[in-house]
């Protein structure tokens, strides 16, 4: 930013300038040509500065510098702050309220999102059947749930742990078990797999029990089947009591099958990927948006060509430095840029170029001029941009 007198002792405010001071920037102005910051008094620059760089400090991006920040919130947005700071306290209150719901959720409504209001859960159920992969409970191989008894641990049930007074230690007390229990069987229990720890209950963010079958409130973030896997490991039983599995593989031991259903998702996620090839695809290395300087026409040159200021926005998308050159496509003139060595856009950034052009008198054909700016990269090509060149009214 920089402050350049404009007489009767004022200054008017400039932005954009170049670090050397060749190019000094332009004074603020409004896209209605009404409001101009070049008349400043003296006693004024302080505040007017002071109210610029709080509103900087307050609103900037992680390490954005003041000219990137001009140049994104745009001049009409820094007017506004400017001039009428009172008017943007919508902005506050907006921000504030904005800010204390996201606090209530995650200090108290918590998973309460998941359940309540977030759609996913009941789109969810909508696309679903019989046939779809989700996250599932085995109920063919856990249940009936049961905890892990002394004769089920693999670590104790080898060991000699009889209670009798007189036990020598050579197990001949379990001889007697096993003859008692050939004259009468103990009763025993066919438990399956799951053995009620609820650790998969303790690591669901939603806390809902998968074992009682798919609910809206899942969101497939797998943490259940982690946990159970962890415990089946632990009781040397297999893997995949909860596992990605559909519900008539569970009930049925049949493999997947490629339904009517999972024809149509695929050829719509076939679709989707395909535009966003496309998209990828076809887009340019550069961004270019070109507008005349607002609050000016045209300027009658003493040679008899006539003239008109533009601004040049360019985003380079790519991981390297661009040079960028102007052509004109379309009419025979030229192209004057303000400050010439700014004519490389720097990789992942963006620049503003100011350039005038000039076309002889018999090239324009009244007060609007179509005319066409080729974009290029050393010698090749990379967009046309086009744009209207403001001449004198022609009367035929």
């Amino acid at each position: 930013i920089g402050l350049v007198g404009s007489g009767m002792d004022r200054y008017q405010l400039r932005l954009m300038g170049s670090e050397d001071a060749r190019f000094q920037g332009r004074p603020i102005i409004s896209s209605d040509d009404q409001m101009y910051l070049r008349m400043i008094p003296p006693e004024k620059v302080v505040v007017l500065i002071d109210v610029l760089f709080k509103y900087y400090k307050a609103t900037a991006k992680s390490g954005e510098d003041l000219g990137s920040f001009n140049r994104r919130i745009g001049m009409d947005q820094l007017m506004s702050y400017i001039t009428h700071p009172a008017a943007n306290v919508g902005t506050l209150v907006s921000l504030f309220i904005f800010t204390i719901i996201f606090f209530f959720v995650y200090w108290w409504f918590r998973e309460q999102v998941c359940i309540v209001v977030c759609p996913y859960g009941r789109l969810q159920g909508v696309l679903l059947d019989k046939n779809s992969i989700v996250v599932a409970y085995d109920y063919k191989r856990g249940e009936p749930r049961g905890k892990l008894g002394r004769e089920d641990n693999h670590k104790l049930k080898d060991d000699h742990d009889c209670k009798c007074t007189d036990c020598k230690g050579d197990g001949g007390c379990n001889d007697v078990v096993k003859k008692m229990e050939a004259i009468q069987p103990a009763h025993v229990h066919a438990n399956g797999d799951c053995i009620d720890c609820f650790a998969c209950v303790r690591v669901c963010p939603t806390g809902i029990d998968i074992r009682n079958g798919t609910q809206l409130e899942c969101v497939n973030c797998t943490a259940c089947i982690d946990a159970c896997d962890a415990i089946m490991t632990s009781i040397h039983k297999p893997e995949g009591l909860i596992r990605f599995a559909s519900e008539n593989s569970i009930l049925q031991r049949v493999p997947l099958k490629f339904t009517k259903r999972i024809k149509a998702y695929t050829g719509v996620l076939f679709l989707l990927i395909s535009l966003l090839v496309f998209l990828l695809v076809s887009r340019t290395d550069i961004d270019a948006r070109l507008m005349r300087t607002a609050g000016m026409t045209y300027t009658a040159l003493p040679d008899g060509r006539i003239s008109n200021l533009y601004n040049l926005k360019l985003a380079n998308k790519t991981h390297k430095d661009i040079p960028v050159l102007l052509k004109l496509e379309n009419r025979t003139g030229e192209i004057t840029l303000i400050n010439q060595s700014n004519n490389i856009v720097k990789k992942e950034a963006y620049i503003t170029l100011q350039f005038f052009v000039k076309l002889n008198r018999e090239e324009v054909k009244g007060w609007k001029t179509p005319i066409a700016i080729g974009l290029y990269d050393n010698e090749k090509k990379i967009k046309t941009i086009t744009a209207n060149f403001v001449g004198p009214e022609v009367y035929n």
